[in-house]
């Protein structure tokens, strides 16, 4: 697992673009690929920095699944909250407090997963954000043993079985989630949160670079391979 890890961070656009410049510059001075790689990393840097480039890689992810509304909250009374990091967690746990204060019947929450390397109980941090925030300490449960979405949901079943429950993720991981889980036997009804991309029309300012594009780009690359991977191990 962790060398799948590894090779994850070396696809996604963020390192491999350095790479091509750095190996560039090493060439630089004695061939022609050199000054290529360095022409072409510094071209890729800006086209996946740019605004309506990030949004039309990530926007297909985003837009499998619409954001829950309030007529279809009758449709369970369990929810599962994927962890993801830290800024997509309070994201994550705010949708998990909307769908909790909107509902007549206050669900049950479970808090699935834990950061791959990280010592600390992200799952615990969750709960205690949603505690404080009034739900009920007996309303939110942990499941913390799980290191990936795949783990999440065989953890899952084991908890709920065929119970239907909204999942919550990002939303440009709802749809690896999706076909995890019930490619686990489970019954998730999806609900997205945190958008990267909700823009209806760019201007020029969406046309200079932004470290935060760059970040979105990473994160769908990061599913691509992640779906690839899933459905090449179903095989």
């Amino acid at each position: 697992m962790l060398l799948l890890k590894i090779l994850q961070q070396f696809l996604l656009p963020s390192v491999f673009i350095l790479l091509f410049i750095l190996i560039g510059f090493i060439f630089l001075k004695r061939k022609k690929i050199g000054k290529f790689l360095v022409i072409v990393g510094i071209i890729l840097y800006y086209l996946f920095s740019i605004t309506p480039v990030s949004d039309l890689i990530i926007s297909p992810l985003e837009n499998k699944y619409a954001r829950l509304e309030q007529n279809e909250f009758q449709q369970t009374n369990n929810i599962v909250l994927l962890l993801g990091g830290p800024e997509s967690d309070v994201l994550r746990a705010s949708e998990a407090l909307r769908l909790y204060n909107l509902k007549l019947e206050k669900p049950l929450i479970y808090i699935a997963g834990r950061n791959f390397l990280s010592k600390q109980n992200q799952a615990l941090k969750l709960k205690n954000y949603l505690v404080e925030r009034g739900i009920p300490n007996k309303n939110i449960f942990l499941e913390d043993e799980s290191k990936t979405t795949f783990e999440s949901s065989q953890n899952i079943e084991k908890i709920l079985g065929q119970e239907p429950f909204f999942l919550i993720t990002s939303a440009y991981h709802l749809p690896r989630s999706m076909w995890i889980f019930e490619k686990n036997n489970t019954n998730p009804i999806p609900a997205p949160t945190d958008f990267k991309c909700e823009k209806s029309g760019y201007d020029l300012f969406d046309f200079f670079p932004k470290a935060n594009n760059l970040k979105n780009v990473d994160s769908a690359f990061h599913e691509y391979f992640g779906i690839l991977y899933y459905r090449f191990r179903a095989w």
